[in-house]
């Protein structure tokens, strides 16, 4: 299996580690609830949200961190991007960024490390 890839507007980002710690699903409903005094629940789905959260824990100092900040300029202004978990394979997910802010904090001497949530797209 090689590393993840995202690809956005007209960039590729390539993964030279792979993310740590990814759940399998992560998701949350947005759902209205409603107990009669009979005791019987009435509940109302709007949608179930899909998430996507990664943890980089080992980004190098000089290219590897600069291309994940031009990815994350673009992803911050609003962008969708596909994520590619395999970029050997073919298969993709697009996704928002669903943080409002980005911090690439120290890890180690010429190392980075940051988390990030993804929102999948529904279209």
């Amino acid at each position: 299996m090689a590393n993840p890839q995202i690809v956005y507007g007209t960039s590729t980002l390539s993964f030279l580690r792979p993310p740590r710690r990814v759940p399998a699903y992560d998701y949350a409903a947005v759902r209205h609830d409603n107990i009669a005094s009979s005791g019987v629940r009435e509940s109302i789905v709007e949608r179930i949200d899909q998430f996507l959260e990664l943890e980089m824990e080992w980004v190098a100092i000089g290219a590897d961190v600069a291309a994940w900040s031009a990815f994350m300029l673009y992803a911050l202004a609003g962008g969708a991007f596909q994520y590619y978990p395999d970029s050997s394979q073919s298969a993709y997910t697009n996704y928002w960024l669903e943080d409002t802010n980005w911090r690439a904090a120290w890890k180690a001497a010429g190392q980075y490390a940051f988390k990030m949530k993804f929102r999948q797209v529904v279209t």
